[in-house]
């Protein structure tokens, strides 16, 4: 071996060195401990020799461990799991879930999920009175207590595989890689070594010792003239450097730039408008009761009273609610109910981009005319991976005289294949209050599957009438958040919305690679 080698020996290197020399082979943690060195200059001073054969790896073992996650904690804090919990209300005669989400102790969410599990475990099953205890044992959920629970709370380390293997894919399947804050088990895996000096290490050691090795020339070092006794480790110029990171727009900022140039550049205008609406343009001018279950505060976020958005003109209004109690001047009959005002003033979060069409046609639109929106939304909905509260899309109407469904088509397969890079898709028929004929635009992704990327149609009479345009519109809302998925090789919609630099910078975001369609994702 070259005496060069020893010189350049780093002083971490040299501490364990010393330590394998005498004391190895060793694990990881006792050489440590035996070296005095923290993990971190452990771990680098073992990656340095391992490269230079001055190292080896004797033997690995894995340790994959369970942990309790936040929503465990909290069970185990309460004594029992939603399951068991509703396998003892059905033992005590509770049989309707209704009844049983009347208990606060756990959410409806959770009572519902604990039912479900519970009947796709044949725990449970549903009779012609309601439920019936298939499995008075409770199954894999009381295993779960009893292994999992009771040893994890007695401060007990507990290895995955010490669980048979029902318990262990079912606290699997609860310890989600994502979403972490609301999982019921966390899993963990750590890799311990033992490892040993080699020979090309003894030797490298043997020529360093009693070397002054200067690795940094400080002000002291010069000064006192130690640097005159000492030789200068090697500075290896052909190592990568560090790789940097320069500042840049976020991948889905980019993205929904890349829209926005795209329809503008086909003659698109930007229609803008405020994230809180009144009901009246959300909901009321575009022709849903005010009894349609959408408008539930289950799926709109209300604001709180005294909070108001600017009032329609009172003869707009007068239009809109003849249309919606008798079909007014439109050839309809209305949806035959009394209108509230009170109701159609109320303020909301936008729940759809198509409020923004519908002040675009009450502003006196081009007709001909051509408009988008790139519109925040806002719906209470369950998190996962096709789906969030808050959400983006893209909004459009065409006005003029020769427009129709064929035209719709025709841009509904643009969104599809150039923008979002679909392969595949495909319409469904559908409904919507204020579009006839309606149609669903979906898509297949490579992971994922089929799922829907928005509904479109004709605006009916009822929508355009009030607003004074007697000329064919058609209408989109699409979800731009979905498309991304497809166009920035994603699989999960949280994704977006990663704090993770690490993945945000592996994420396809070339702007002109991202509107190419699929030939070019």
């Amino acid at each position: 071996m070259s005496d060069t080698v020893s010189k350049d020996l780093h002083p971490l290197e040299k501490t364990l060195l010393n330590w394998l020399s005498e004391h190895g082979p060793g694990g990881d943690k006792d050489v440590m401990a035996g070296a005095g060195m923290d993990e971190g200059s452990y771990r680098r001073a073992f990656q340095w020799l391992l490269s230079r054969d001055m190292a080896t790896v004797v033997s690995s073992e894995k340790t994959v461990t369970v942990q309790l996650g936040p929503l465990g904690l909290s069970y185990a804090a309460k004594g029992t799991t939603p399951e068991l919990a509703l396998i003892e209300a059905v033992k005590n005669g509770t049989t309707s879930l209704p009844e049983i989400q009347k208990n606060e102790m756990f959410d409806r969410a959770q009572w519902g999920s604990a039912m479900g599990a519970l009947l796709k475990g044949g725990i449970l099953k549903k009779g012609s009175d309601g439920l019936v205890l298939n499995d008075p044992s409770g199954g894999v959920f009381t295993l779960i207590r009893e292994s999992v629970y009771s040893v994890i709370s007695s401060g007990k380390t507990l290895n995955i595989s010490d669980l048979n293997n029902k318990v262990a894919a079912e606290v699997s399947n609860r310890a989600p890689k994502r979403g972490k804050s609301r999982a019921e088990f966390v899993i963990n895996e750590t890799t311990s070594n033992v490892i040993d000096i080699t020979s090309t290490g003894r030797e490298a050691l043997e020529n360093a010792r009693g070397r002054n090795t200067i690795g940094i020339l400080t002000r002291e070092i010069l000064a006192s003239g130690e640097w005159k006794n000492g030789s200068f480790r090697r500075y290896q110029v052909d190592i990568p450097p560090s790789r940097i990171h320069v500042g840049r727009l976020h991948p889905y900022a980019m993205f929904l730039d890349s829209v926005r140039d795209k329809l503008q550049a086909m003659g698109f205008q930007e229609m803008k408008g405020s994230l809180v609406e009144s009901e009246f343009w959300n909901n009321d001018a575009l022709f849903m009761p005010q009894f349609h279950p959408a408008r539930d505060i289950h799926d709109a976020y209300y604001l709180e009273d005294g909070v108001e958005v600017e009032h329609p003109s009172r003869v707009l209004g007068e239009k809109v609610k003849a249309a919606h109690e008798t079909g007014g001047d439109t050839g309809g009959r209305g949806w035959e109910y009394t209108f509230e005002w009170d109701r159609s003033l109320k303020a909301i979060m936008r729940s759809q981009g198509t409020a923004l069409s519908a002040r675009t046609l009450g502003s006196n639109p081009d007709i001909p005319g051509k408009y988008f929106g790139i519109a925040k939304c806002f719906r209470y909905d369950q998190v996962d991976a096709t789906h969030l509260p808050d959400f983006f899309q893209i909004e459009g109407i065409v006005l003029g005289e020769d427009i129709n469904m064929r035209h719709l088509l025709g841009l509904l397969k643009l969104f599809a294949m150039e923008v979002a890079g679909a392969t595949e898709y495909k319409f469904v028929p559908a409904y919507f209050p204020f579009t006839e004929p309606s149609v669903e635009l979906h898509v297949k992704h490579p992971t994922l599957g089929w799922f829907e990327m928005g509904g479109a149609g004709l605006f009916r009479r009822e929508v355009c009438g009030p607003m004074g345009i007697d000329v064919p519109v058609i209408a989109w809302g699409l979800g731009l958040d979905r498309m991304a998925l497809l166009a920035l090789g994603l699989s999960d919609i949280r994704d977006l919305l990663n704090p993770d630099l690490a993945k945000l910078r592996e994420m396809r975001s070339t702007p002109e690679k991202l509107l190419g369609g699929a030939d070019n994702a």
